[in-house]
C-alpha cells in the first residue's frame, strides 16, 4: 500500500468512525428496576476500614495525595503516537 493511500486510510478511519458512530439512531429502551438486599459487611472487612481509617486520619500528608494519572496517561499516549509513527514507516 501506499504512504498517500495510507494516510488517507488513517485520516478515514480517524475522522469517519466517530462521525459515523454519532449518527446511529437512538432507540428508547425500557429499564427494569429490581432491588435487591446487600449483605451486611463482614467483621474483616470492618475491621481492616476502620484500620485504614485510622492510619489516614493520623497521616496528614493523606489528604494531598494526587496519584500518579498524569504520568500514565502521558506515557499511554506517547506510546500510541510512537506505535502509529512505527506502523507508518513501515507500511
Amino acid at each position: 500500500m501506499s504512504r498517500p493511500a495510507t494516510l488517507g486510510l488513517l485520516a478515514a478511519l480517524a475522522l469517519g468512525t466517530p462521525a459515523i458512530a454519532s449518527a446511529a439512531p437512538q432507540h428508547d429502551v425500557t429499564a427494569q428496576v429490581t432491588t435487591s438486599l446487600a449483605p451486611a459487611p463482614s467483621a474483616a472487612a470492618t475491621t481492616e476500614s476502620s484500620s485504614y481509617a485510622q492510619r489516614e486520619h493520623k497521616d496528614a500528608k493523606v489528604a494531598n495525595y494526587e496519584g500518579g494519572s498524569v504520568v500514565v496517561i502521558g506515557a499511554s499516549g506517547a506510546a500510541v503516537v510512537v506505535l502509529l509513527l512505527v506502523l507508518l514507516l513501515v507500511i
